[in-house]
Protein backbone atom coordinates (compact mmCIF):
# COMPACT_ATOMS: atom_id res chain seq x y z
CA UNK A 1 0.00 0.00 0.00
CA UNK A 2 1.56 3.19 -1.15
CA UNK A 3 1.86 5.82 1.67
CA UNK A 4 0.65 9.56 0.85
CA UNK A 5 3.55 12.17 2.03
CA UNK A 6 2.15 14.61 4.60
CA UNK A 7 0.40 17.87 3.67
CA UNK A 8 2.77 20.74 4.26
CA UNK A 9 1.85 24.63 4.79
CA UNK A 10 3.85 27.59 5.63
CA UNK A 11 2.03 30.21 7.57
CA UNK A 12 3.68 32.93 9.01
CA UNK A 13 1.50 33.47 12.39
CA UNK A 14 -0.51 30.47 13.67
CA UNK A 15 -2.71 30.08 16.71
CA UNK A 16 -3.66 27.51 18.66
CA UNK A 17 -6.85 27.51 20.95
CA UNK A 18 -10.35 26.40 21.31
CA UNK A 19 -11.55 28.83 23.67
CA UNK A 20 -13.20 32.42 22.46
CA UNK A 21 -10.05 34.23 22.93
CA UNK A 22 -8.14 32.54 20.49
CA UNK A 23 -10.79 32.92 18.05
CA UNK A 24 -11.08 36.52 18.83
CA UNK A 25 -6.90 37.03 18.39
CA UNK A 26 -6.74 34.89 15.07
CA UNK A 27 -10.01 36.92 13.68
CA UNK A 28 -8.39 40.22 14.91
CA UNK A 29 -4.94 39.65 13.39
CA UNK A 30 -6.15 37.88 10.23
CA UNK A 31 -4.17 34.94 11.55
CA UNK A 32 -4.39 30.94 10.90
CA UNK A 33 -6.18 29.35 14.04
CA UNK A 34 -6.03 25.87 14.58
CA UNK A 35 -8.96 24.43 16.97
CA UNK A 36 -6.84 21.74 18.58
CA UNK A 37 -10.41 20.15 21.28
CA UNK A 38 -13.86 19.69 20.66
CA UNK A 39 -14.39 20.98 23.94
CA UNK A 40 -16.12 24.99 24.20
CA UNK A 41 -16.77 27.30 26.55
CA UNK A 42 -20.33 26.88 27.42
CA UNK A 43 -22.99 29.31 25.26
CA UNK A 44 -27.22 28.56 25.94
CA UNK A 45 -27.92 28.89 23.09
CA UNK A 46 -31.93 29.45 21.85
CA UNK A 47 -32.61 28.05 18.45
CA UNK A 48 -30.50 29.33 15.81
CA UNK A 49 -29.03 32.36 18.02
CA UNK A 50 -25.65 30.12 17.78
CA UNK A 51 -25.30 31.92 14.49
CA UNK A 52 -25.25 34.97 16.66
CA UNK A 53 -22.70 34.32 18.96
CA UNK A 54 -19.19 36.08 18.88
CA UNK A 55 -17.37 32.25 19.01
CA UNK A 56 -19.49 31.15 15.81
CA UNK A 57 -18.91 34.06 14.25
CA UNK A 58 -15.57 34.29 14.42
CA UNK A 59 -14.99 30.70 13.48
CA UNK A 60 -17.25 31.88 10.01
CA UNK A 61 -15.42 34.85 9.52
CA UNK A 62 -12.01 32.93 10.03
CA UNK A 63 -13.28 30.08 7.24
CA UNK A 64 -14.44 32.23 4.64
CA UNK A 65 -10.78 33.85 5.04
CA UNK A 66 -9.79 30.45 4.34
CA UNK A 67 -7.62 30.88 7.88
CA UNK A 68 -8.93 27.13 8.90
CA UNK A 69 -6.40 25.16 7.53
CA UNK A 70 -7.46 21.93 9.68
CA UNK A 71 -10.13 20.03 10.46
CA UNK A 72 -11.60 20.71 14.04
CA UNK A 73 -11.45 17.09 14.36
CA UNK A 74 -7.85 16.12 15.36
CA UNK A 75 -5.99 13.15 17.17
CA UNK A 76 -2.86 15.15 18.22
CA UNK A 77 -0.45 18.00 17.42
CA UNK A 78 3.20 18.17 18.45
CA UNK A 79 6.71 19.39 16.85
CA UNK A 80 8.67 17.57 14.11
CA UNK A 81 12.15 19.21 13.71
CA UNK A 82 11.16 22.85 13.04
CA UNK A 83 7.83 21.88 12.43
CA UNK A 84 4.38 21.72 13.67
CA UNK A 85 2.88 18.37 12.71
CA UNK A 86 -0.83 17.53 13.37
CA UNK A 87 -2.34 14.29 13.12
CA UNK A 88 -6.18 14.63 12.13
CA UNK A 89 -8.69 12.02 13.06
CA UNK A 90 -8.67 10.38 9.49
CA UNK A 91 -4.84 9.62 10.11
CA UNK A 92 -3.75 12.89 7.69
CA UNK A 93 -0.18 14.28 8.55
CA UNK A 94 -0.26 17.90 7.99
CA UNK A 95 2.87 19.69 8.94
CA UNK A 96 3.19 23.63 9.38
CA UNK A 97 6.04 25.76 9.29
CA UNK A 98 6.01 28.86 10.81
CA UNK A 99 7.32 32.38 12.46
CA UNK A 100 5.37 32.48 15.51
CA UNK A 101 2.88 29.91 17.16
CA UNK A 102 0.70 31.58 19.58
CA UNK A 103 -0.76 29.41 22.06
CA UNK A 104 -3.97 29.50 24.28
CA UNK A 105 -4.67 26.43 24.57
CA UNK A 106 -2.42 22.93 25.13
CA UNK A 107 -4.69 20.44 24.82
CA UNK A 108 -3.79 17.65 22.64
CA UNK A 109 0.13 18.32 22.26
CA UNK A 110 2.40 15.73 23.04
CA UNK A 111 5.76 16.81 22.93
CA UNK A 112 6.54 20.05 24.54
CA UNK A 113 7.81 21.70 27.66
CA UNK A 114 5.41 23.82 29.02
CA UNK A 115 2.44 22.47 31.38
CA UNK A 116 -0.85 23.92 32.08
CA UNK A 117 -1.75 23.90 35.23
CA UNK A 118 -5.49 24.71 36.33
CA UNK A 119 -5.87 27.28 39.21
CA UNK A 120 -9.95 26.85 39.02
CA UNK A 121 -12.87 25.98 36.85
CA UNK A 122 -16.37 27.89 35.48
CA UNK A 123 -18.89 24.97 35.94
CA UNK A 124 -22.50 25.38 34.46
CA UNK A 125 -25.38 22.61 35.35
CA UNK A 126 -28.63 23.11 33.28
CA UNK A 127 -32.03 22.05 35.52
CA UNK A 128 -34.93 21.18 33.58
CA UNK A 129 -38.36 22.75 35.69
CA UNK A 130 -40.54 19.51 35.55
CA UNK A 131 -43.08 21.78 37.78
CA UNK A 132 -43.16 25.18 37.84
CA UNK A 133 -41.80 26.10 34.42
CA UNK A 134 -44.37 29.30 34.06
CA UNK A 135 -41.97 31.91 35.70
CA UNK A 136 -42.94 35.47 34.19
CA UNK A 137 -40.59 37.84 35.01
CA UNK A 138 -38.07 35.77 36.55
CA UNK A 139 -34.28 36.70 36.13
CA UNK A 140 -31.17 36.25 37.58
CA UNK A 141 -31.22 35.02 41.62
CA UNK A 142 -27.79 35.43 42.73
CA UNK A 143 -26.15 33.32 45.90
CA UNK A 144 -23.74 34.76 48.46
CA UNK A 145 -21.15 32.75 50.49
CA UNK A 146 -20.99 29.06 48.35
CA UNK A 147 -19.39 28.36 45.28
CA UNK A 148 -22.52 28.36 43.36
CA UNK A 149 -22.56 31.88 41.79
CA UNK A 150 -26.22 32.45 39.97
CA UNK A 151 -29.10 30.90 38.83
CA UNK A 152 -30.41 31.88 35.81
CA UNK A 153 -34.30 31.42 34.33
CA UNK A 154 -33.80 30.93 30.53
CA UNK A 155 -36.24 30.26 27.71
CA UNK A 156 -37.07 26.26 27.91
CA UNK A 157 -35.37 25.13 24.54
CA UNK A 158 -37.91 21.48 25.23
CA UNK A 159 -40.98 23.38 24.53
CA UNK A 160 -41.65 27.38 23.19
CA UNK A 161 -45.15 27.99 24.93
CA UNK A 162 -47.90 26.83 26.53
CA UNK A 163 -51.44 26.33 25.47
CA UNK A 164 -52.21 29.90 26.63
CA UNK A 165 -49.08 31.34 24.69
CA UNK A 166 -46.83 31.51 28.01
CA UNK A 167 -42.72 31.65 27.79
CA UNK A 168 -41.86 28.31 29.90
CA UNK A 169 -38.59 28.31 31.71
CA UNK A 170 -35.47 26.02 32.88
CA UNK A 171 -32.72 26.85 34.87
CA UNK A 172 -28.95 27.88 34.15
CA UNK A 173 -26.58 27.59 37.04
CA UNK A 174 -23.03 29.25 37.15
CA UNK A 175 -20.38 28.20 39.59
CA UNK A 176 -17.03 28.17 40.64
CA UNK A 177 -15.01 25.54 41.72
CA UNK A 178 -11.12 24.88 42.54
CA UNK A 179 -9.14 22.55 40.94
CA UNK A 180 -8.39 20.06 43.90
CA UNK A 181 -12.45 20.37 44.44
CA UNK A 182 -13.86 19.83 40.88
CA UNK A 183 -13.95 15.99 41.34
CA UNK A 184 -15.58 16.40 45.12
CA UNK A 185 -19.07 15.09 45.97
CA UNK A 186 -19.56 18.35 48.07
CA UNK A 187 -19.49 20.69 44.82
CA UNK A 188 -21.21 17.44 42.71
CA UNK A 189 -24.84 18.32 40.72
CA UNK A 190 -26.78 16.56 43.31
CA UNK A 191 -25.68 19.20 45.58
CA UNK A 192 -26.24 22.43 43.39
CA UNK A 193 -29.40 20.73 43.28
CA UNK A 194 -29.84 21.16 46.99
CA UNK A 195 -28.55 24.13 47.15
CA UNK A 196 -30.96 25.59 43.83
CA UNK A 197 -33.91 24.31 45.49
CA UNK A 198 -32.84 25.48 49.30
CA UNK A 199 -31.88 28.92 47.27
CA UNK A 200 -35.68 29.11 45.61
CA UNK A 201 -37.80 27.97 48.48
CA UNK A 202 -36.14 31.30 50.97
CA UNK A 203 -36.83 33.34 47.86
CA UNK A 204 -40.21 32.27 47.75
CA UNK A 205 -40.12 31.12 43.94
CA UNK A 206 -42.43 28.60 43.56
CA UNK A 207 -45.05 27.41 41.23
CA UNK A 208 -47.43 30.23 39.98
CA UNK A 209 -50.95 28.71 40.93
CA UNK A 210 -52.98 28.01 36.93
CA UNK A 211 -56.71 28.84 37.08
CA UNK A 212 -57.61 25.40 38.88
CA UNK A 213 -55.35 25.70 41.43
CA UNK A 214 -56.95 29.39 42.22
CA UNK A 215 -60.38 27.29 42.23
CA UNK A 216 -59.14 24.80 44.95
CA UNK A 217 -58.89 22.05 42.67
CA UNK A 218 -54.42 21.71 43.28
CA UNK A 219 -52.16 22.31 45.92
CA UNK A 220 -51.64 25.64 45.71
CA UNK A 221 -47.83 27.06 45.79
CA UNK A 222 -46.11 23.92 45.58
CA UNK A 223 -42.50 24.40 45.40
CA UNK A 224 -40.92 24.16 41.90
CA UNK A 225 -39.64 20.80 41.13
CA UNK A 226 -36.33 20.60 38.81
CA UNK A 227 -34.32 17.49 37.38
CA UNK A 228 -30.76 17.59 36.15
CA UNK A 229 -30.13 17.98 32.55
CA UNK A 230 -26.20 18.26 31.86
CA UNK A 231 -22.61 19.67 33.49
CA UNK A 232 -20.39 21.74 31.32
CA UNK A 233 -16.90 22.43 32.88
CA UNK A 234 -14.31 24.33 31.19
CA UNK A 235 -10.82 25.68 32.88
CA UNK A 236 -11.03 29.39 34.18
CA UNK A 237 -7.66 30.85 35.80
CA UNK A 238 -4.95 28.47 34.71
CA UNK A 239 -1.03 29.80 34.17
CA UNK A 240 1.48 27.58 31.86
CA UNK A 241 4.43 26.03 34.20
CA UNK A 242 8.00 25.70 31.98
CA UNK A 243 9.52 22.09 32.26
CA UNK A 244 12.42 22.64 29.99
CA UNK A 245 13.63 24.34 26.79
CA UNK A 246 10.86 26.59 25.05
CA UNK A 247 10.88 27.29 21.29
CA UNK A 248 11.74 30.93 21.02
CA UNK A 249 9.22 31.17 18.68
CA UNK A 250 6.00 30.51 20.97
CA UNK A 251 4.18 32.77 22.19
CA UNK A 252 2.03 31.82 24.94
CA UNK A 253 -1.00 33.33 26.01
CA UNK A 254 -2.86 33.09 29.34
Amino acid sequence: MMKLPPLEYTFDNVVLGWREEAVSFAREHGYHLIVNSDQRQHYYLQREDNIKHKWFEGIYQLGINSLLPIPFSLQTLGFEDDKLKVITEGNTKVLINFEELHIFDLDNFTNINIEEVVKDYVVHDFFNIRVGAKQPGRDIVEFENTFVKTATFVPSNRHDRDKRGETLKDILVRSHIQAEDIKSFDFSETVVRLLLERKLKELEIRVIPAKAAREGKFKKNRNIQVSHAYRHVAKDTFRYNIVGDVDSRIVLHG
